[in-house]
């Protein structure tokens, strides 16, 4: 008996840790400690599965998968949230094949960051990047990208995606855009000079088509 009460506290504890469920895209706030920030409308699921773009030999896939409940930041001060992950495949103007990391979609990684695309926010029309052929009300979610080859501690981008529904296709409107430039230094020792200054897949616009 005595183990069951001991047992029957200790997940109450637990539970009670991570009671705490908020609307992730309702919130004002987001990564306070011991709070599960929740796609309660499933805003993320409109993105899920393979998307492609192709013009001429270039083409760029990329396949989307939502991880629920997603532990994040270290120790007393992590959190939990819903989140959009996803990987790619470059092949350049040449046919040169520059990025693949589709193998890493259905991996667990314990981080968030060990995916080279993961959701960050919503964005509205009038947030950088202004959205000017977007519908009043349209809600854009921005995107954290990486590339497996990027050492630099500084070089970063956003990836803005969208869905539309044009004639019964699925499409896919990405807006990559810089957010920092390289920086020159390694993110794993700072005294250290990193090999990585530009991402191969180009700065601009993209329309994918859901496969």
């Amino acid at each position: 008996m005595k183990k069951i009460i001991i047992l029957t506290v200790v997940l109450n504890l637990f539970y009670a840790s991570k009671a705490q469920t908020v609307d992730m895209y309702a919130s004002v706030g987001y990564g306070d400690a011991n709070v599960y920030y929740k796609d309660i409308n499933n805003f993320q699921n409109q993105f899920e599965g393979t998307w492609v773009y192709q013009q001429g030999l270039a083409r760029l896939e990329v396949q989307f998968r939502k991880k629920e409940e997603m532990t994040i930041g270290p120790g007393p001060n992590q959190y939990y949230a819903d989140v959009l992950v996803g990987e790619y495949k470059y092949i350049d103007a040449n046919g040169v094949e520059r990025v693949n990391s589709l193998a890493h979609i259905n991996v667990e990684h314990p981080s968030l960051f060990d995916y080279n695309i993961r959701s960050i926010m919503t964005i509205e029309n009038n947030g950088y990047p202004v959205c000017t052929t977007c519908p009043p009300g349209t809600k854009r979610l921005s995107m954290q990208f990486d590339e497996p080859a990027n050492d630099d501690f500084g070089l970063a981008a956003d990836f803005m995606i969208r869905r539309v529904v044009d004639n019964g296709v699925e499409k896919l409107i990405v807006q990559f855009i810089s957010i920092d430039l390289a920086a020159g230094f390694s993110k794993t020792d700072l005294e250290a000079p990193s090999t990585f200054t530009y991402f191969s897949l180009p700065y601009g616009n993209y329309t994918l088509i859901k496969q």
